[in-house]
């Protein structure tokens, strides 16, 4: 009996932590901080005005677009490895849905310009197949308040929905069904 009884205690301990840090999970899904609501009113408020030329010399202008339901912006860099492990998947995203006028993917490219080449290469290598504007100078970076990337920022119906710091699967089931619904 006796040498049963650090196993029991250890069992009891692992089950006290496991159960404590539940807790704490759950509490954190609350929804938003108080920080983060401020942090998305700052990414609505700077996307009503965000503009600039994609890689391709066309301008996007939101303040003259009729705003889709769905605005995915992706901060990315062609030196940037989570950034290219992220590609596929918004490519695959991307396909499904850019035949749908209420589904926009908007790229926000951060190289300096003397790596256009790089990025010219990425983009064919990754077969973007989503706009990217120019950010050489790091201006809408600035105006995001973005230090990190990648970065995506999911808009719907110009709130904020989701911020991703990191890499981002998009062709995950739960992402494409609130894309689904957003746009019914």
């Amino acid at each position: 009996m006796k040498k049963y009884l650090p196993v029991t205690f250890l069992i009891a301990v692992l089950g006290f932590y496991l159960v404590y840090n539940n807790q704490y999970v759950t509490v954190s899904n609350a929804g938003p901080t108080t920080k983060e609501k401020k942090t998305y009113a700052h990414y609505e408020a700077v996307l009503k005005n965000l503009k600039g030329k994609t890689i391709n010399g066309k301008e996007i202008s939101f303040a003259k677009m009729k705003t889709p339901k769905v605005v995915i912006l992706n901060f990315w860099a062609s030196w940037c490895t989570p950034c290219l492990e992220e590609f596929p998947s918004l490519v695959k995203f991307y396909k499904e849905f850019k035949d749908n006028k209420d589904v926009l993917v908007v790229g926000i490219n951060t190289d300096d310009a003397d790596k256009m080449k790089e990025v010219k290469k990425t983009i064919k290598k990754y077969g973007l197949n989503f706009d990217s504007i120019l950010d050489i100078p790091g201006d809408i970076l600035d105006l995001f308040k973005i230090n990190m990337i990648p970065v995506t920022i999911v808009y719907k119906n110009g709130k904020v929905h989701e911020v991703s710091n990191g890499a981002k699967d998009f062709e995950a089931e739960e992402f494409k069904t609130f894309i689904k619904k957003a746009i019914e």
